[in-house]
């Protein structure tokens, strides 16, 4: 890589980067918004009937992606029509069976969560995933090339459209009911910008050779969906059934105001790592330095993460939810612990996806899952929600183990060290943090942030002390922050030229 080329790549990625932190900081921060109104407005039991649509639609969504979108990131150029359009007819008929089989399993699922009432509205959502089959995904094929505009709009648009129409919607229907047409009405957006943005037309073929090789990269995806589908709707779900619709809602208001950030954090990563590990999967000295560097600096990211929400979840939780939510921190906590770890895992996954390995999602997800048990046998004993959410951390970090000894295998480096260092720098700073908020009576919700913003900035010189890439990184850009600006940014781009 030439000097001109790493510096055009490094200005490219870090204005991508700041274009995808702030999409998707809008997009789950009206979200989030969008679920506090709903928190403040409707009643504990409404607003937990919307979460159970909500975990219903979302379960099918996930047990029938076949990561068709995922393969246009990951394939060449000379495939990605064929590709898209297979995908596109995929997309279609998924929806189809979406929408199919969330009307005809709408009885059972009223019943299962004792809602009988709200059949009709398990039912009416079934219009959501059938519009959204007809998304394009040329979004998609911008993002392989770093181009993450569509992408951002995509995200961003609907969420705008969905929380400035929620105050309208829940003034004209007061309950849970709004709440389905919203959904509706969304998906109609998704579908508008995704084909304003478009730059080729929206085709559907079946193209027999792209078919297979989609089946063949999203088969082992699509079976971990069903083991992820416990992990992250299994668990509302025993909340739910076994201890009623106001712990569902205090479940479901802790996990969206730890999973905002996560999944913020999440997005933006994948739209950035994916791209740039795929670009030096057949160049093993980049690859490997930079899944050290991306691990590093997820460990950092996580940190500060983790310390927000355990020193101040309790007050941020009462700020954006009401009152009615007082009094769950230690809730918070546990689900911020897991998110945490969970945010490590992202690297190396994304790595075995980059070099076309997706059968260890498998694997893991089935690890993961292996937690819902545990989740199971504290509900049946009659246990605290917060064990229930503190059970999944157990199944990440396993599942975090395992993706990580895996990518080391199939690239057959020593790439577990890099990456398990990253790891037990997080767990010393989460066991730390929890510690002190556990022995640290910290009043009152700025003293709170202030010892955050105190934890965070220790921990991150410790962090950049013990590891090594992202210490480097800082140091050149240090040491040459006043020499030439070609030969600083030349310096500043370590984790993209191997010569470093």
């Amino acid at each position: 890589m030439t000097d001109v080329a790493a510096a055009s790549t490094g200005r490219r990625v870090a204005g991508q980067g700041a274009l995808l932190f702030a999409g998707y900081a809008i997009a789950q921060g009206c979200s989030f918004l969008r679920n506090a109104m709903l928190g403040h407005w409707l009643s504990k039991g409404d607003f937990g009937i919307a979460a159970t649509i909500t975990i219903s639609l979302q379960l099918i969504e996930i047990i029938t992606d076949l990561a068709a979108d995922r393969l246009i990131i990951q394939a060449e150029d000379k495939d990605e029509a064929r590709i898209m359009g297979t995908a596109h007819t995929i997309n279609v008929l998924r929806g189809l069976l979406i929408g199919v089989a969330l009307w005809f399993a709408a009885p059972f699922i009223a019943a299962f969560f004792h809602v009988k009432d709200a059949v009709w509205a398990f039912q009416a959502i079934a219009l959501a995933p059938l519009i959204k089959g007809f998304v394009h995904l040329d979004c998609k094929r911008q993002q392989r090339k770093l181009d993450n505009r569509a992408n951002v709009a995509l995200e961003v648009f609907p969420q705008v459209f969905a929380l400035a129409m929620t105050p309208i919607v829940v003034t004209l229907y007061p309950g849970y009911q709004g709440i389905v047409w919203l959904t509706v009405v969304a998906a109609l957006v998704t579908v508008a910008v995704s084909h304003l943005y478009a730059t080729r037309r929206w085709r559907a073929d079946l193209d027999a050779e792209m078919l297979k090789r989609i089946l063949a990269f999203g088969w082992p995806i699509w079976l971990s969906a069903f083991p992820l589908m416990a992990v992250f709707q299994g668990d509302r779900a025993i909340v739910g059934h076994f201890l009623g619709m106001e712990a569902l809602a205090a479940y479901t208001a802790a996990f969206s105001v730890t999973m905002v950030p996560a999944l913020v954090a999440s997005k933006v990563g994948f739209s950035l790592v994916l791209p740039l590990l795929s670009e030096a999967r057949s160049d093993a000295a980049t690859f490997r330095r930079r899944v050290s560097l991306l691990s590093e600096a997820t460990a950092l990211l996580a940190a500060g993460y983790s310390i927000a929400f355990i020193i101040a979840g309790d007050h941020l939780l009462e700020i954006a939810f009401g009152k009615a939510y007082k009094g769950l921190g230690t809730l918070v906590s546990a689900l911020a612990v897991m998110w945490a770890v969970r945010m490590l895992q992202a690297v190396p996954g994304t790595a075995l996806m980059a070099i076309g390995q997706t059968k260890p999602y498998l694997t893991a997800g089935l690890i993961r899952a292996s937690a819902i048990v545990l989740a199971l046998a504290i509900a049946l004993s009659g246990g605290d929600v917060v064990w229930i959410a503190a059970s999944g951390t157990i199944g990440e970090i396993l599942s975090f183990e395992y993706i990580s000894w895996k990518l080391a295998r199939v690239r057959d480096e020593n790439d577990r060290p890099l990456i398990s260092a990253s790891g037990a720098f997080l767990a010393a700073t989460l066991l730390a943090t929890l510690l002190i908020d556990r022995y640290v009576a910290v009043t009152g919700f700025l003293a709170q942030v202030g010892v955050a913003f105190a934890l965070f900035a220790g921990f991150a010189v410790i962090g950049l002390a013990i590891l090594g890439d992202s210490r480097r990184l800082l140091a050149a850009y240090i040491r040459n922050r006043s020499a030439r600006p070609a030969l600083a940014r030349e310096q500043a781009e370590y984790e993209l030229n191997p010569r470093f």
